[in-house]
């Protein structure tokens, strides 16, 4: 199992840049910029969902974790 950021697809489509989010989302930019390009390896829930809702204010869209995150399952069959 792996879990893929995808939140700079979500900004890209959204045309929302990373600063904008770090400011409006009150976190420091160098996160946003890692999260976009996955060098992060941990999250915490409460960043986590101050994103999404500041994604959500800022562009009035329903954005939900599956906007930022995905889940990749594992392929073995045993």
């Amino acid at each position: 199992m792996s879990i893929k950021i995808r939140l700079g697809y979500t900004l890209d489509a959204a045309s929302v840049t990373k600063n904008a989010l770090a400011r409006e989302a009150k976190v420091r930019p160098n996160l946003i910029y890692d999260l976009c390009e996955g060098k992060t390896k941990r999250l915490d829930l409460d960043t986590l969902n101050n994103i999404v809702n500041t994604l959500r204010a800022m562009t009035g869209n329903d954005y939900t974790l599956t906007d930022v995150l995905e889940y990749i399952p594992n392929d073995d069959k045993g």
